[in-house]
Formats: structure tokens, sequence, C-alpha cells
């Protein structure tokens, strides 16, 4: 009898629980369960798909969800994507036990903190690694370099498959800014520390996954959740971290990673200091991944749409014989006097979308967004539960709205060339976000996407080799999207 009534209660609050979670005048959106929230009807892959098709037309630009009992609002429309990176209470991040556990249980890093902390952390990257070069001549230097050993590696084989051929000289163009050596092209640890990087993409979520809502599947599945993958890295990081302090000299910091264990030292008193080797891991981190996954798959997606638009490619080459010939490589300081290769560029990233939805932010207060009240924290049986709502924006839907583009399905870079042929700046092209949680490494990402692309133009005719399938444009789906696998047959201009 007790167990029965006890039973039936424990029923009925389930049920008062279900009714009760969702906030007053909350953004509609798919169906939610108990326990679970939304998770069992959001997408696994490609969700930036869905939020700006199925989602936007069924529920509009803002989709109310639930990731368990964490609110959660998915930002589907372009201008409210823009109005959220504006306003200064969504500029949070999410407080979330699975990236806690995966750096040290705290909000470390670039990427995943707030607060006084991350504008310390902020601050203080970006001056230091300003002062070893970035975004001066020194970093096109180390750029060039690794771009050099792209070129023997394609001009070693007349067929090579795209999906390998950026990731070790993009990450080692990383290593350089961050820890002021690089290694060989076919260096063993670098491979294997790309490899772990790209694993911890491909399986994870923008959205988050199940472990999100059952963190216990971190202990229980650590593969399926991601959680190995990461932890290696850390671990990885780690030993380097160790190994390079060991030749550091205080008074002669050769880069970021010297001048940040300087800080420690000097900091070492202070109880409330920000600068610990666990942050410092982190931050490096973040760093590597914010940097070589995008970079090295907008290159992939730039193979593959020279391959499918033969007639684009010709014209990029054209325009490097013109304007820089064969007898030298292309520069920084050639980009202005190349608006149609920026055209193109532009118009990848517009339709590659290797960033698709922007690293969630959070609301840090009550507030209003398309008449919707987006809460800071919620009630669940009349107590107030800390659970900030995230939002999930999607930069997709700014690069494929009709509206804007007029026709956003067709890969045209005249679009952003005006009627003098000169290149024009679209303010919805923003594939490094915007605003204070901007990419950190735009800068290093745009130069060694361009002076990549348009040196492999300048030297190499690419072409799909006799018997392949025709490459798809549906990507592999994770935090970032990267090019199906595909080969390309290479043709030598010089």
């Amino acid at each position: 009898m007790i167990f029965t009534l006890l039973l039936g209660l424990g029923v009925l609050l389930f049920i008062y629980y279900w009714i009760t979670m969702k906030p007053k005048n909350f953004p509609p959106g798919p169906p939610y369960l108990p326990v679970l929230g939304s998770v069992l009807f959001i997408p696994t892959k490609l969700l930036h798909l869905t939020m700006a098709g199925e989602w936007r037309r069924k529920y509009g630009p803002l989709v109310g969800l639930f990731l368990g009992s964490k609110p959660a609002v998915a930002v589907c429309g372009p201008n409210e994507v823009l109005e959220v990176l504006r306003r200064e209470e969504f500029q949070a991040r999410p407080d979330d036990i699975l990236f806690r556990d995966r750096i040290f249980g705290k909000k470390f890093g670039l990427v995943f903190s707030d607060g006084p902390y991350w504008v310390e952390q902020r601050r203080f990257t970006l001056r230091h690694l300003r002062d070893f070069g970035f975004g001066k001549k020194s970093m096109e230097r180390l750029i060039l370099d690794q771009v050099d050993d792209i070129v023997k590696e394609m001009k070693n084989h007349s067929i090579i498959q795209v999906n390998s051929l950026f990731n070790v000289s993009i990450l080692n163009m990383l290593w350089g800014m961050i820890a002021g050596v690089t290694y060989e092209r076919n260096d063993e640890r670098l491979k294997y520390l790309f490899e772990k990087l790209d694993q911890a993409f491909r399986a994870s979520s923008p959205a988050g996954n199940a472990a999100n809502v059952f963190p216990v599947l971190m202990k229980i599945a650590p593969d399926l959740s991601g959680y190995n993958h990461v932890k290696q890295i850390v671990e990885d990081l780690q030993d380097f971290l160790n190994e390079h302090e060991k030749t550091m000299d205080e008074n002669n910091p050769r880069d970021l990673i010297d001048v940040y264990l300087r800080e420690m030292k000097q900091q070492s008193s202070n109880p409330d200091t920000t600068f610990t080797v666990d942050s410092l891991i982190v931050v490096c981190l973040d760093l590597f991944i914010a940097g070589s996954e995008t970079t090295s798959n907008t290159l992939g997606f730039s193979m593959l749409y020279m391959v499918l638009y033969p007639t684009v490619q010709a014209k990029v080459q054209r325009e490097l014989d013109a304007v820089i010939g064969r007898d030298r490589r292309p520069s920084l300081e050639d980009r202005p006097r190349l608006p149609y290769a920026e055209a193109v560029l532009a118009e990848l990233m517009r339709v590659s979308s290797t960033a698709p939805i922007a690293a969630p932010h959070r609301a840090e207060r009550d507030t209003q967004l398309n008449g919707y009240f987006i809460p800071k924290s919620i009630l669940i049986f009349f107590i107030t539960l800390q659970q900030d709502t995230s939002a999930v924006l999607s930069l997709y839907s700014l690069f494929q709205d009709k509206e804007h583009w007029g026709d956003p399905e067709t890969f045209r870079p005249e679009r952003f060339l005006d009627a003098d042929g000169k290149f024009v700046r679209d303010d919805w092209m923003i594939p490094f976000s915007q605003g204070k949680r901007s990419c950190v490494g735009e800068g290093l990402a745009r130069s060694a996407t361009f002076l990549s692309f348009t040196t492999l133009m300048q030297q190499f005719t690419i072409s799909v080799p006799e018997g392949d399938p025709k490459p798809s444009t549906v990507p592999l789906a994770g935090i970032t999207i990267t090019p199906a696998p595909f080969r390309i047959k290479i043709t030598t201009r010089i």
C-alpha cells in the first residue's frame, strides 16, 4: 500500500515537473520529455541544416529546446543571430559539466570561459601572440614555410587524397606561433595529435550530446561521448609542456608558452591568480582546436570546389598570372590586387560553412528576444535552479539566407565583386563570429587560407582523377564540418 502511494506520488511529481519545466512565453520548439527534454528530437549530425530548414519553417527564427532540464534556444534567423552577438547579456558561456570534466573541472581556456578570467586570459594571449609575430611579417614567413611543404607533397604525387593534405601543416603553423618550434611534415607525434583533435570534433555535436544530459556516459562510454579523445589530447599537451619547461630561459622567452610560464612564476604568491599549468594547457588546446580544424577544412573545401568549378579555377589562375606571374610566390601584400581570388575565398567560406554553428552563448540575466522570454534560470518544484539558458547560434543561417543573397545555393564568387571588379565585403560574412566572442585566431586563419590557396592555384591545376566519382559537397558532421574523402589529380603549372 505504502509502495503504491509512493509510486503514485512519484508519477504525479514527474508529470508536474514535465508540465512546469517550460517557462511562460518561451519560444516554440520540438516536443520535450521528462528528464530527457528535447534530446531525442535533436539531430546528432548536421544540426545546422535542421536549424536553417525544418525548424525555421516550423517554429520560426527562435526555437525553444530543453537539454535534459536545461533550457536552450536555437537561434535560426540571421537577424536574431546578429542581435545575440551584439547584446551584452548573451556574451557568457554555458557552465556545462561535459566541458568542465574535460578541462580539470573548471571553466578554463579561451572558448568556454567567461568573466574576469576570460578577459585576462584573452588579453594576455593576444598581446603576446602579437609579440611573437601574430599579424606581422614573421607570421607570413612561418605560413609560407608550411605552404612550401604542401607544394612539395603535391609535386611528389599525380593523385592525392585531399583530406590528409593540409592538417599537419596547419597544426605546424600553430605550433610555431605557440611553442616556437615546428616539426617535419611526417613527424608521427604531430600526426597523432591531429588525429586526436579530429576524432574529438567528429565525435561531438554543436548542441552537445547525450553526455550533456547524462554525464555518467563519460565514464561508462568514454569513447562514444568523446571524453577519451579530449582527455588524451590534454595528457599529451601536459607531457609537451613539461618537456618545454625544462629548456626555458626566463630572461629570453621564445614563445607564448614561455611567457605564460614566466607569468605563472611571477604570480605564484597571488592566491587569486588565473595563471596555472591547467589553464595554460586548455588555452593551448583551444588555440589548436580553433585554428587547425577550421583552416584545414576550409582549404579542403577550396580544393573540392575548384575541381567542381574548373572555370572558376581557371579565372583565379589568370588573375594570378596577370598580377604576380610565375616567378615569385603570392604574398599578403598582393591581397588588394587579387579581388577575384578574395571573392572566391569569401564564397568558399559562405558555401562550406566549416563552423556553421557558433560556440554556445549563455543568457546572464532574464531578457527578451523577438518578444519571447529568455530566462537566466527556471523554476522546478518552486525552487530556482541555476540552469542558465544556452543560445545556439546558426551562422549558417546568415550564409544561406535567400532574401539576402538571392541564390545562396549557387556557388558564385561574383557576388563579392562590384561593377568595377573590386572586392566588396558583406556584413553577413562572419565565419569567425563577431563581437567580443570572435575567434582569436581569425587573422592567422585568413592569412594561412589566402597564402595556401593562391600558392596552390599558381602552382597547380587540379581535377577529378579519371574513374573517380564526382566529389560530394555533403560534408562529414561534427562540431566543425569537413569534406567527405575525395582525391584530386595534380598537374604542375610551373
